[in-house]
């Protein structure tokens, strides 16, 4: 059993706890989903479970081990419970994939055959077989991600804390992902997820909800969605589907075991073939699955004639002059137009990105910003792991960085800090904050402000809501939309399609360096191919709402 009783934490400069009082139990083979605002005490709670940290006061024990009680115990709780962070490059301490997997193996004192078998295994589990001699810093975001995870595995622990370790797969991935830890769980590893993912929170055995450092609810994620609705909104991301099961268990759905969106359509399907559901029922939950877009998303795509701000020409790139990034990618990037960019972990989606931004030279074709080649800071990039862009003293110095660098005499710079601070939602109490002491959230946050404090005509975002909660995601939803309103060109890289459709005006998919479909996002739910084009599933809601479509269509049998 791994247990947290009565724990509290407090942070250097901080007032209040970031943890206060929190008890929590988790036991062999079980799912527990641990849940919250940024900055609610998630992460600390996590470190905490597996000795990265010591509580200020209570404790923490895994099977009888206590890691305040000697550093032996500290090293047998750091082996029997893993933790993969939201950031898998910050855990990363080899350049080639199997030496990754294989370290803590190593650390354990395995021969040869045993390091062998643990890596090869680890790798498969995850998806990576094939790349154990790729350089692990030329991994994509989501690729780092399931090695930091086949790192962890490798070691065999008892329990595993992810600490948000789906927010760079992509759409694809995520099914498997979930797949997997559902695996772990009945072969008896215990499961700690951070997570805002609903779909991850529904498959669990027991949520907890932290608010401000203390439990705010513990019970089942069912219990949850209905009977603390307002709870549920608040601090986890809407998904469509997820509304579907909500309206399906209004409609007496009751389900007999882990709460699916599928599920319940096929329960309203039934239903309705068996006239005991209405026309009626099946029209509210194709609308819930297609979401507020239904019948016709925001907008469509800008007019041709816009002002292209970024023009991206028959660009081709390698890393390392033999394997293709890029191939023959043309793309425009217009005034008051949000683009949403997509595709699988390693198609191509950041290089593009920092070619289009001047930070990497093409191997041929061209790039051009208001007409002229770009130079660092015309295009103003805020990167999918915000850590890699902080280095400042305090969040008030990071925001004002680039204006200064830019020359802005002192009062400008204090406008255009106040204005990206209000941009992206930080409040003066963490002006003066140690940017590395903030929550994923909060230094996410940090990282797109310091960019928009460029002022430039055009922003590209890579996965800005990973790691975000609701009310996070929400805003940088409009902060995108006001960006382009504003008259800049936005550019947003995500896994989230689903969570943006409402808020682009256009879909571009990348895949293995090509741009293999461009559209409105009005049209993704008309062209039934366009995600097999990008290699990609087409997302739960997009299945649940054809199904549904189909049933209206066709009539009752």
């Amino acid at each position: 059993m791994l247990e947290a009783s009565k724990v509290s934490v407090h942070y250097r400069g901080g007032d209040a706890a970031a943890l206060d009082g929190v008890s929590l139990r988790v036991d062999a083979g079980e799912i527990v989903s641990l849940v919250g605002a940024n900055g609610s005490g998630k992460s600390t709670l996590g470190a905490l479970l597996c000795a990265m940290r010591l509580p200020d006061t209570g404790s923490v024990t895994v099977d009888g081990a206590d890691p305040a009680r000697s550093a032996a115990d500290r090293r047998e709780m750091r082996r029997r419970v893993g933790l993969v962070r939201q950031h898998p490059f910050d855990q990363l301490v080899s350049t080639v994939v199997f030496d990754e997997v294989a370290f803590g193996p190593r650390n354990l004192g395995l021969d040869r055959d045993a390091v062998r078998a643990r890596v090869d295994r680890a790798l498969a589990r995850v998806g990576l077989d094939g790349l154990e001699r790729r350089d692990t810093t030329a991994l994509s975001g989501g690729e780092q991600q399931r090695l930091a995870l086949a790192g962890v595995l490798a070691m065999e622990p008892s329990y595993i804390v992810l600490d948000e370790a789906s927010s760079m797969l992509d759409a694809s991935a995520r099914p498997r992902y979930r797949a997997l830890v559902a695996e772990l769980a009945a072969s008896g590893i215990g499961i700690v997820q951070i997570t805002h993912d609903p779909l991850e929170i529904l498959s669990s055995r027991r949520a907890v909800v932290l608010d401000a450092g203390r439990v705010a609810f513990e019970g089942a994620p069912l219990d949850l969605l209905l009977d603390h609705a307002d709870l549920w909104n608040e601090t986890i991301v809407s998904h469509p589907a997820v509304e579907a099961l909500r309206y399906a268990c209004g409609r007496g759905f009751h389900p007999s075991g882990t709460p699916t969106p599928q599920a319940a359509v096929s329960w309203l399907l039934d239903g309705y073939r068996a006239s005991r559901i209405d026309r009626a029922d099946i029209a509210h939950a194709l609308a819930c699955c297609a979401g507020r877009g239904a019948g016709g998303v925001r907008r469509d795509v800008c007019p041709e004639n816009a002002n292209p701000v970024v023009a991206i020409d028959g660009v081709s790139y390698s890393y390392d002059g033999r394997e293709q990034v890029l191939r023959d990618v043309s793309l425009d990037l217009r005034a008051g137009e949000v683009a949403l960019i997509a595709g699988t972990s390693g198609s191509g989606k950041s290089t593009l990105a920092c070619i289009a931004a001047g930070l990497i030279a093409s191997d041929a074709g061209t790039v051009a910003v208001c007409g002229a080649a770009p130079r660092p800071g015309d295009v103003g990039m805020a990167f999918q792991r915000p850590e890699d862009q902080l280095f400042c003293e305090s969040v008030a110095d990071e925001l004002a960085f680039a204006p200064r660098n830019l020359g802005c005499d002192e009062d400008e710079v204090a406008v255009r800090v106040r204005r990206a601070a209000g941009f992206v939602g930080l409040d003066d109490a963490l002006m003066g904050r140690y940017p590395f002491e903030l929550s994923g959230g909060q230094a996410r946050r940090v990282a797109v402000g310091s960019v928009l404090s460029l002022e430039a005509a055009a922003y590209i975002l890579d996965e800005p809501t990973a790691g975000l909660d609701a009310a996070g995601r929400d805003h940088m939803h409009a902060l995108a939309r006001n960006l382009a309103d504003a008259g800049r060109a936005v550019a947003i890289i995500s896994h989230d399609l689903e969570e943006w459709l409402d808020v682009v005006d256009r879909v571009v998919f990348v895949r293995d360096g090509r741009i293999v479909w461009s559209g409105s996002a009005g049209s993704l739910h008309e062209d039934a191919g366009a995600f097999a084009a990008a290699g990609l599933d087409a997302p739960l809601s997009f299945e649940l709402a054809r199904a549904l479509r189909e049933a209206l269509d066709g009539g009752r049998p």
